[in-house]
């Protein structure tokens, strides 16, 4: 065991570092949170594994090139009253990155972090409902990340085209937007 707590000191450098809640660590490195939980009480000496996976997912952290649930946030609110359609394009390329992100180190990172700008109305409602959507692969979900409610009356983002078969899952919450609409590839 390392003298005087340092073991713990340095797990929760590296935590803080990576920018992860304890859970969020914890599924970055593959172990339940009450194993974390032993290694930062200093119960239970981590492998060098588990400090090699910390160390990693801070540097990961720190040269990310991709959006967390976070910045998509931001990016959505910075044009969702102005340019609608940039908004929803912020929308779509964030989960489309989310759900190309292939460890749970990234996946773990995806979730840190808080938007600096918020979403109101029908745009909180379609970004947590496409956010959490992405995240059903059993990824850490924000806890700012809400469950969306259903909208009092319908709401239309981008023109509906009659023909076209309407996203079910948002249409459930008061968002009409064609399915076709919302596929990037």
């Amino acid at each position: 065991m390392m003298p005087g707590g340092r073991l713990r000191a340095r797990l929760m450098a590296l935590i803080e570092g990576a920018g992860f809640n304890r859970s969020q660590a914890a599924y970055a490195i593959g172990c339940t949170p009450s194993r974390l939980g032993d290694y930062l009480a200093e119960r239970t000496i981590p492998s060098a594994m588990v400090l090699l996976d910390l160390e990693n997912a801070a540097q990961q952290a720190a040269n990310r090139q991709w959006m967390r649930a976070a910045d998509v946030i931001d990016a959505a609110a910075e044009h969702a009253e102005s340019d609608p359609m940039w908004a929803m394009r912020m929308l779509l390329q964030g989960r489309d990155q989310s759900l190309g992100l292939s460890t749970p180190t990234r996946r773990a990172i995806w979730a840190t972090g808080t938007p600096t700008s918020r979403l109101t109305g029908p745009w909180k409602t379609l970004a947590y409902t496409m956010l959490r959507e992405t995240a059903r692969d059993g990824r850490p979900i924000p806890r700012w990340l809400a469950a969306p409610t259903p909208l009092p009356e319908p709401w239309t983002p981008l023109p509906v085209r009659e023909g076209r078969p309407l996203d079910v899952g948002l249409a459930k919450l008061g968002i009409e937007i064609n399915e076709r609409e919302l596929v990037t590839a």
